[in-house]
C-alpha cells in the first residue's frame, strides 16, 4: 500500500476544459497526482464515491473581512463558514479594526494568527496608511502579500482611509514594479458625503436613502480615475465589488488600450435589487449599494460574456445589533456571505441561467487564483495543484437560514431563499474539512498561502 493514493474521489470533475463525467482524481500528500478516465480504479487508502455529484475545485473567495469588528468574527468565525460553503482558500482584507495590515510586523502577526486559528487556507492583502509611504511596499510583497487594497472612500481615517490622488501617483509605480495587483474600493468620497449631509439635514434617513446618496456616478467617476491612473502608471488594477454595468463598460474601453485591469462583482449585485431595501432595510446596506433590477440583469449578461472576472462574497459579518437603527446612515455597511457564495451563484447561474459548471469554476476559482498569484497551486483541478475540492449535489433543494450559518453573524440577507445545489463535502489538501453536516477541521488546519511568482 506504500504506492497507494491517500485519497481517490470519483465523480463528475469540473476541469478547466469542461466537465469530465464519471472520472476520478487522485491525491497523495495533499497534492493532486492523477486524473483518471471512467472505470480506471487505482488503489487508494480512502475512496470517496461522488457519483452523480459535481466535484469543483475548492472555491477561492477573493474578498473577505474577518476582523472589521473587534472580538466578534475572526478566523474562528470566517474559516468554518468558508469550509461549509466549499471555500478552501480566501483572500483576507487588510482593514483590521485597531491594527490594519500596513507594516511587515502586522503582516507577520496575521500569518501567525492564520497558523493558530484558520480552518481553511488564507492569502493576505496589505494596505497602506493615509500618507502612503512606498517604503513598505517591497517588504510586504517579500513576505508574501498577494496584492494591496486601497480606497477612494474614507470609512475610517486609520482603519479604512481614503488615499489622496497625489499619494496614489507616488505609490502606484512602486506597486507596479512589484508586479502584484492593487485593488480599490471605488466610490467618489465627495459626492457621497455631500449627498449624505443634504439628506440628513432634510431628515431623509429611510432605507433607500442609502442608495440615493450613492448614485451610479459615485462609482463610475472613481472607476474612471483609477483606470486612468493604471493607464499611466502600468499598475495591475483590480476593481472590487462592481455594482453597475457602466463601470464594466468603462473597463472594457481601457482593456482595449491594454490596461491590465480586472473586476469582481458580488452575489448581492446579482440577486438583490434596490427595492429590496424596503424589506431588508439595513440588512441590505452595503457599499456600493444595491442597484436597479435592469442593472442587475445586465451584470449577468456581462458575466456570461466574460467581461467580469470573478464573483466574491465581500463577507462582512456585522452583528445584528449594528443593523437595527431606523436611521439608515447610522448602521454598519456590509453583510455575511462566504458560506452562501457558491450555492447562491450555482443556483442562479447554473440552474436558472444555464451557465456551465466550468464557467462557474472560472469565476469562483480559477480567475481569482490567477489574478492574486495563487495559481497554479490554487483554483483548478490539475496535476500538481493542491487537492482542494468542493463537492456539490446539484439536485438537492434547500432553504438558507441565518441561524444555521457558521459565521458569528447568524443572519443573512438571503433568509428564506430556496436554492438548488448544496455543498456536501469540502476537502482541503486532501483532508475532509466539512462532511455535509458538520465542520471536521480544527483551528490550525489552514495555512498561509503566499503569492507565487510570475
Amino acid at each position: 500500500m506504500d504506492n497507494a493514493l491517500d485519497l481517490l474521489i470519483q465523480g463528475d470533475l469540473v476541469l478547466e476544459g469542461g466537465v469530465a463525467d464519471d472520472s476520478a482524481v487522485g491525491v497523495k500528500d495533499g497534492v493532486i497526482v492523477g486524473l483518471y478516465a471512467p472505470k480506471e480504479n487505482p488503489i487508494a487508502k480512502v475512496t470517496i464515491d461522488a457519483s452523480g455529484l459535481l466535484v469543483f475545485p475548492g472555491i477561492v473567495d477573493a474578498h473577505v473581512h474577518s476582523f472589521s469588528i473587534p472580538g466578534v468574527e475572526g478566523f474562528l468565525g470566517s474559516t468554518p463558514a468558508a469550509a461549509a460553503g466549499g471555500v478552501t482558500t480566501f483572500i483576507e482584507m487588510p482593514y483590521d479594526a485597531g491594527t490594519p495590515t500596513t507594516s511587515p510586523e502586522a503582516f507577520r502577526k496575521k500569518i501567525e494568527r492564520i497558523q493558530r486559528e484558520a480552518m481553511v487556507d488564507v492569502a493576505l492583502l496589505a494596505t497602506l496608511k493615509k500618507e502612503g509611504s512606498p517604503d513598505v511596499i517591497f517588504p510586504l510583497v517579500k513576505l508574501g502579500a498577494c496584492g494591496f487594497k486601497l480606497s477612494l472612500f474614507e470609512t475610517d481615517p486609520e482603519r479604512f482611509p481614503r488615499i489622496a490622488d497625489g499619494i496614489l501617483w507616488d505609490i502606484l509605480p512602486a506597486i507596479a514594479a512589484c508586479r502584484v495587483p492593487v485593488g480599490f474600493h471605488a466610490e467618489n468620497d465627495e459626492v457621497i458625503l455631500h449627498l449624505i449631509r443634504k439628506y440628513r439635514q432634510d431628515g431623509k434617513v429611510y432605507p433607500r436613502a442609502h442608495g440615493e446618496t450613492r448614485p451610479v456616478i459615485s462609482e463610475t467617476t472613481a472607476v474612471l480615475k483609477l483606470l486612468e491612473l493604471a493607464r499611466w502608471t502600468g499598475v495591475r488594477l483590480h476593481l472590487y465589488h462592481m455594482s453597475h454595468p457602466r463601470s464594466i463598460h468603462l473597463l472594457r474601453k481601457f482593456r482595449e488600450e491594454r490596461v491590465d485591469v480586472t473586476a469582481e462583482t458580488c452575489p448581492h449585485y446579482l440577486l438583490l435589487a434596490e427595492e429590496e431595501m424596503d424589506r431588508l432595510k439595513a440588512l441590505a446596506k452595503i457599499n456600493p449599494p444595491l442597484r436597479s433590477r435592469e442593472a442587475m440583469e445586465e451584470m449577468w449578461e456581462l458575466l456570461r460574456d466574460g467581461y467580469i472576472d470573478m464573483i466574491s462574497s465581500d463577507h462582512a459579518p456585522w452583528p445584528i445589533e449594528r443593523k437595527q437603527d431606523p436611521d439608515i446612515f447610522a448602521n454598519a455597511s456590509g453583510a455575511p456571505g462566504i458560506e452562501t457564495l457558491l450555492p447562491l451563484i450555482f443556483n442562479a447561474g447554473v440552474v436558472k441561467r444555464g451557465f456551465s459548471p466550468e464557467q462557474l469554476a472560472r469565476l469562483l476559482c480559477e480567475q481569482p487564483a490567477r489574478r492574486f498569484k495563487l495559481y497554479p497551486r490554487k483554483g483548478h483541478i490539475a496535476l500538481g495543484a493542491d487537492a482542494d475540492f468542493a463537492i456539490i449535489d446539484p439536485y438537492i433543494t434547500w432553504t438558507i437560514r441565518g441561524s444555521e450559518m457558521h459565521s458569528s453573524a447568524q443572519w443573512t440577507p438571503y433568509e428564506g431563499f430556496a436554492v438548488q445545489g448544496k455543498v456536501v463535502r469540502t476537502i482541503l489538501r486532501g483532508k475532509v474539512i466539512y462532511d455535509g453536516q458538520k465542520i471536521t477541521a480544527q483551528p490550525g488546519d489552514g495555512q498561509f498561502i503566499a503569492a507565487m511568482g510570475e
